[in-house]
């Protein structure tokens, strides 16, 4: 059997530790935490250095005096993953800034965050782009804390699917 990566997606948990470790629950166990920026706290103290899985981070507008760097390219198995929080390609108001990012780096999968709206779509060239919307403060209607499961395997396509924390109510 061909290996198969299990990716928990977040971002702009806003320093909303809790619920950051929440969706971790939810989906243990899982092979990668990426979180898209905008997490306001230093994830691996929080997290731990006893944690079964590997930590990606990038930097976002409001994560002032973190280390993280501003994208990330990854490669998992066969496939090139580019991880932005989106503010400078403007992923408010389109995404096609930032998939030209990603088609530059030749990018299968573009990962996002900073709308605080979930968001997943194919494009016709064949990238999965991927928002996981904000594990704290949704914006999206009607609100609800959400994040993505990336799936990676190597006899398959990249798929991703939103999830939303359980028992969560807004008002």
């Amino acid at each position: 059997m061909e290996k198969e990566w299990k990716i928990l997606v977040v971002s702009d948990s806003h320093g909303n530790n809790d619920l950051l470790r929440k969706a971790i629950g939810q989906e243990m166990p899982i092979d990668m935490l990426i979180h898209c920026g905008d997490s306001e706290t230093d994830l691996k103290a929080i997290l731990g250095s006893g944690r079964d899985y590997e930590l990606e981070a990038v930097r976002g507008n409001m994560d002032y005096g973190t280390a993280y760097p501003e994208d990330l390219l990854l490669r998992i198995g066969y496939y090139n993953i580019f991880v932005a929080h989106g503010h400078k390609y403007g992923v408010k108001y389109t995404n096609e800034q930032i998939l030209e990012a990603g088609r530059r780096k030749l990018a299968d999968v573009v990962l996002c965050g900073h709308s605080h709206v979930p968001e997943i779509e194919q494009t016709e060239d064949g990238i999965l782009f991927v928002n996981p919307g904000s594990v704290a403060l949704p914006h999206q209607d009607p609100p609800r804390c959400s994040y993505a499961l990336l799936r990676i395997s190597e006899d398959e396509m990249p798929s991703a699917e939103i999830k939303y924390l359980k028992n969560m109510q807004w008002y």
